[in-house]
């Protein structure tokens, strides 16, 4: 009775939180054989699962940041994790026989909102990024204003580490003459767009950068009356490299206005060289 009772407050907690918009929520998978350890940003003050077929253990007497989890068949259900800074953490979680990672270091991004603020993401369909806007964002006087959002610096700086320690959940990739240009995450939050890019260089000759430009790509580059590029300009770009030397790779993150695609537009990256005459373009969809 009190697992159910525990269960009921998870749900409203859930529903309230996401009466307005839909959400999209990441899969955990795990088994009977094998702990599938769950690392988060803060200590859990609460963990609940939806079905009896899944355990989530965590110490309850003292403060730990890790909940182990595991589950016998059975249908699919769904994890509600609340940690002591208040984060709301939400997954589905499905049995899996054999499972492709065993360890799981939770992001403040996969936060779904703040229990008691009762902020939430908002689903785009992709990827999202979650909130964790304190209140001096909007004191904050080095900001930046997107749209109808106010976002300090500091809030955007931090973001894009977290970025970059998230799983990589995109491999969009160009190669050519031993350079690879790559997407490795394309995340949607509020107004503003984050991508994580990739260069890559097993050229044997050094890559010294000179711009990275992102354009949206509308029409067929074929029928030259109808084709247009037009620019989109990051607001922010975090440490996107100098030099990319022979063997090595570099990761960054660019952040801009929120944009979307249409049936017949497409991303359009191209990282050209400096004192030199390479150039990687890469074009795609999602």
């Amino acid at each position: 009775m009190k697992r159910k009772i525990l269960f009921f407050i998870g749900m409203v907690l859930v529903n309230a939180s996401f009466a307005k918009e839909p959400q999209q929520l990441d899969t955990i998978y795990a088994n009977n054989t094998m702990n599938m350890a769950l690392f988060f940003p803060s200590d859990i003050r609460q963990g609940i699962v939806g079905s009896e077929n899944f355990v989530f253990t965590y110490n309850r007497e003292k403060g730990q940041t890790l909940g182990l989890l595991k589950a016998t068949k059975g249908e699919q259900s769904n994890l509600l994790v609340i940690t002591t800074d208040g984060k709301v953490y939400s997954y589905i979680i499905k049995y899996a026989d054999s499972l492709a990672e065993l360890n799981r270091f939770v992001s403040l991004f996969e936060s779904i909102g703040d229990e008691k603020s009762g902020r939430s993401r908002v689903s785009s369909g992709q990827d999202s990024i979650s909130s964790q806007i304190t209140e001096e964002e909007g004191k904050s006087i080095d900001s930046i204003s997107v749209g109808k959002g106010k976002y300090s610096k500091e809030f955007i700086e931090k973001s894009c580490a977290s970025l970059l320690k998230r799983p990589e959940r995109k491999n969009i990739v160009k190669r050519k003459n031993g350079m690879s240009l790559s997407i490795k995450n394309f995340v949607y939050y509020k107004d503003l767009v984050f991508m994580q890019f990739e260069i890559k260089n097993e050229s044997g000759i050094d890559f010294d950068v000179d711009t990275l430009e992102v354009f949206k790509a509308i029409g067929n580059n074929k029928r030259k009356s109808s084709y247009q590029e037009l620019a989109i300009n990051p607001i922010h770009i975090y440490r996107m490299p100098e030099k990319v030397r022979h063997g090595g790779t570099a990761r960054f993150v660019y952040v801009m206005k929120k944009f979307t695609l249409g049936d017949s537009e497409k991303v359009l990256i191209q990282a050209n060289e400096s004192n030199g005459s390479r150039q990687i373009t890469l074009k795609r969809n999602f």
